[in-house]
C-alpha cells in the first residue's frame, strides 16, 4: 500500500506540473499558427478548454 501512495503523489505531483504550463503552451501554440483543431488533436485537450484559454479574440475564422 505505501508504493501505491507514492506512485499516485508522484503522478499527482507531475500532473500539477504539466497542468501549471498548460496554458502557456496552449496559447504559444495557437499564436504560432497552430489551428485549435490541432491543438486538440495532438493535445486530447477538449475544444472548449481550448477556446477557454485562448480567448474569444482568438476564435477560428472570427477577429483576431
Amino acid at each position: 500500500m505505501r508504493q501505491a501512495r507514492e506512485v499516485l503523489a508522484t503522478w499527482a505531483a507531475e500532473r500539477r506540473s504539466v497542468a501549471g504550463r498548460r496554458e502557456e503552451v496552449v496559447c504559444a501554440a495557437v499564436e504560432a499558427g497552430l489551428s485549435k483543431a490541432e491543438v486538440h488533436r495532438l493535445t486530447g485537450i477538449a475544444r472548449t478548454t481550448i477556446d477557454r484559454i485562448v480567448g474569444p479574440a482568438s476564435r477560428e475564422g472570427g477577429a483576431r
